[in-house]
């Protein structure tokens, strides 16, 4: 394809650099998200509770601004997270209707950016640690959702839910390990603040985005034995009180750690319980009705080492969706264009600069334009009665089965079906006596109308996991190969008469300078060829890389290390050819399957060691790699295990020239496990459920974790050695590789 294969990107590298620069140099709030499942309105010291005692929720009120009118996004769990979660009505990207179950195929899309993945990508440590309730599949998992780590239960302990279980329980999961089964639910609000602390003591040095929601206060209700009998409204208001506790944990843990005047915390609950207990508690309906108790929710943000307001109160509406655009703001994070959310910059609220939020209009604060972005085209008959402004700060009620029910702007509350009703909720939060007002009904009708008609053009679809086909065979979509221009037998080492080749791919239209991954075949390092590995190389390069598919010396042409001095060698070609090819050479991974797994993980880990440099080219150029993905390979050639197998398998013998026993310094140098050190990159290990378990690689991560280097494990279900050939395990792998090739090199 000639010279101008690859274009060079120089300006915009520059540029990027720059910007990361800038970036870094910002002192970046943490964020802290407390989400408690199904607390109700008045059920805390600071909303006017008797029966229980909250005194350090309470105190976070008096430090913070307590919000009076304040909506989460959906009476009902999953729809409520989700919009938490994307800034938006849980309608709009199509996580409406009722909740995720164990068998649901359904969760958030991979293409919307959720605010964890906002804040991941702006480098942010992220961790969801408690409930997840956002759909089960691989694509949905909160880890391919923009969190870094996973502690909690997928799922709820609903009696709906658990029967999908059967005898053993909901598994209590720390990322894809099964910590406990089934989880017991008096110790999972403690669990929870453990696994929190920990990781916010672990990210000190780095700002950290933290979404703790909690499984309480949701049935089947769990309590400790200290909390027991503490409350005077049974085991509902012990777990709240133990809920207050484990508050208070958080926040003296903070102080501990100096970090609590760079923080922010905001506490909310998913949806209502039920109504008020006393005549001053006006707010009748429960949990999924869009009566006030079944959507109105306590709400508290604190962060006055920050600028935010302390002890304040406010009657501004504000909806579970305005903390993603609000928080961004904080963060000095400019949420990039193309996305449509429904959320609204508060910040100026938050700050006391404003008594309520501002038109986005005005432009007073980083996100405030935001809104714009939404679609605003009213036919002449609401032209005139509806403003913009007034249109983006109505709240639509959806019910729990996902259906558009009331609208509120200011102090009007609309019931639309099955006929028209009008409340003034600051005169009458209990809904109790109809107000008759033409003018404002026919204006809150309209707003209804057009966004009926916004959300029929605009809503999105919700992700959806195709069915897995264990018969369906590898093959790459022909669009994704028409995407890519490929650069074909590129000659990167020589050593006589014998030479090496890759094959290189990059998409078509972006001429960036972009990270690079060399692709290592299989084959018991004996046989297989580069083609053999083509289906990564492609689909990663799609994904926005500069892939190298290469071949090497074998086992019957040359003995070890001749493989891993190949690999370097390409390595050294591509940073050495950086500029020819388009690769920013500061950032090259590496992945490979089986035998090129152990290569690429040997390769991640020897980096400077003489003996596997090899002389294969480009001398002095650095065969360091930024980020690795072995897949189903070895990495402790020194185990007992090993030692079996070099007695038995040919293949072995051929490569290190002999058994375990019979060369042990060549097994020495070929272990990976040998040559970690606190330089080595960050790992992700894929491997099938089915293979051996020394794919796991269970020792080699634990040192890896031991020197604080970022090592990450995932074994795809029911899926043996081979996964790659199997359509449903190769997808689930390369998304993977995305995932963690996009947050490491880009």
């Amino acid at each position: 394809m000639g010279v101008g294969f690859f274009k060079h990107g120089v300006i915009c590298a520059i540029v990027l650099a720059c910007t990361a620069g800038l970036v870094e140099a910002v002192d970046k709030p943490n964020i802290v998200i407390i989400f408690v499942d199904d607390q109700g309105y008045y059920d805390l010291g600071c909303y006017g509770a008797t029966e229980v005692e909250t005194p350090r929720i309470d105190a976070m009120a008096m430090e913070g601004i307590r919000f009076t009118d304040y909506y989460a996004a959906a009476p009902i769990c999953s729809p409520s997270r989700a919009g938490l979660l994307t800034g938006c009505y849980p309608r709009r990207v199509g996580n409406h209707i009722w909740v995720h179950r164990a068998d649901s195929s359904s969760g958030i899309h991979p293409d919307e950016l959720t605010i964890a993945e906002l804040f991941q990508q702006n480098g942010y440590a992220t961790a969801c640690i408690g409930k997840w309730h956002l759909g089960f599949q691989e694509p949905f998992l909160p880890r391919n959702q923009g969190f870094d780590h996973y502690f909690g239960l997928l799922h709820n302990l609903d009696p709906v839910e658990v029967v999908y279980f059967d005898d053993e329980g909901v598994p209590l999961m720390r990322n894809e390990t099964i910590v406990k089964r089934p989880a017991d639910p008096a110790e999972l609000t403690r669990l929870y603040t453990d696994e929190a602390i920990a990781f916010m003591e672990k990210n000190t040095e780095k700002p950290f985005f933290l979404y703790l929601p909690h499984t309480m206060l949701h049935n089947p209700l769990g309590v400790s034995e200290e909390f027991k009998r503490t409350s005077k409204w049974g085991e509902y208001g012990d777990a709240i009180q133990e809920l207050d506790h484990n508050v208070g944990r958080l926040f003296d843990s903070l102080k501990k750690l100096g970090i609590s005047d760079n923080t922010i915390v905001i506490y909310a609950s998913d949806n209502g319980r039920g109504p008020g207990r006393t005549p001053e508690q006006k707010i009748r309906g429960r949990k999924l009705s869009t009566y006030e108790g079944g959507i109105r929710v306590p709400a508290i943000a604190w962060g006055p080492g920050l600028g935010l307001q302390r002890g304040a109160e406010s009657s501004a509406v504000v909806r579970a969706m305005d903390w993603y655009p609000s928080l961004a703001t904080l963060a000095g994070i400019e949420i990039p264009q193309g996305p449509i959310i429904d959320g609204r910059d508060i910040s100026p609220l938050l700050k006391g600069e404003s008594a309520f939020v501002p038109a986005p209009g005005l432009g007073k604060s980083l996100n405030a334009k935001v809104p714009l972005r939404r679609r605003w085209d009213p036919p002449r008959e609401w032209e005139s009665l509806i403003k913009r402004w007034e249109y983006n700060d109505a709240f639509f009620y959806h019910g729990s089965q996902g259906s558009l029910a009331a609208v509120r702007w200011k102090n009007w509350k609309l019931y639309l079906n099955p006929s028209p009703e009008l409340y003034d909720l600051f005169k009458d939060p209990g809904e109790s006596t109809l107000v008759r007002n033409g003018d404002v009904v026919r204006k809150l009708r309209g707003m209804a109308i057009l966004f009926q008609e916004e959300m029929r053009l605009d809503a999105r679809v919700a992700g959806q996991a195709a069915p897995r086909r264990a018969d369906a065979k590898t093959k790459i979509p022909a669009k994704i190969i028409d995407g890519l221009h490929g650069k074909l037998d590129v000659t990167f080492a020589s050593y006589g008469d014998r030479t090496l080749a890759m094959d290189l791919y990059r998409p078509k239209g972006n001429w960036q300078s972009l990270p690079a991954i060399v692709c290592i075949h299989g084959g018991g390092w004996r046989k297989g060829q580069k083609i053999n590995f083509r289906n990564v190389a492609q689909s990663l390069a799609e994904k926005g890389f500069v892939t190298a598919s290469i071949d090497y010396r074998l086992s019957g042409e040359a003995p070890f290390p001749a493989h891993i001095h190949d690999c370097k060698a390409a390595v050294r070609f591509l940073r050495a050819n950086a500029k020819e090819f388009g690769i920013d050479p500061d950032r090259i991974g590496a992945i490979g399957h089986s035998a090129g797994g152990h290569l690429a993980a040997l390769l991640a880990t020897s980096a400077g060691v003489q003996e596997l440099e090899g002389k294969g080219g480009n001398a002095g150029v650095s065969s360091a790699i930024q980020a690795v993905i072995p897949m189903g390979g070895q990495t402790d050639f020194l185990s007992a295990r090993n030692r079996e197998i070099s007695r038995e398998k040919e293949v072995w013998q051929q490569f290190l020239g002999g058994s375990q026993e019979e060369n042990p310094d060549a097994y020495r140098l070929a272990s990976p496990l040998t040559h970690v050190d606190k330089t080595d990159p960050p790992c992700w290990i894929i491997t099938g459920e089915n293979d051996d378990p020394s794919t796991r690689a269970d020792q080699f991560r634990e040192r890896l974790e031991e020197l604080g280097i970022q090592s990450e494990l995932t074994v795809i279900k029911d899926a043996p050695h081979a996964f790659l050939e199997t359509q449903a395990w190769f997808d689930e792998a390369i998304e993977i590789a995305d995932k963690f090739f996009t947050k490491t090199l880009k």
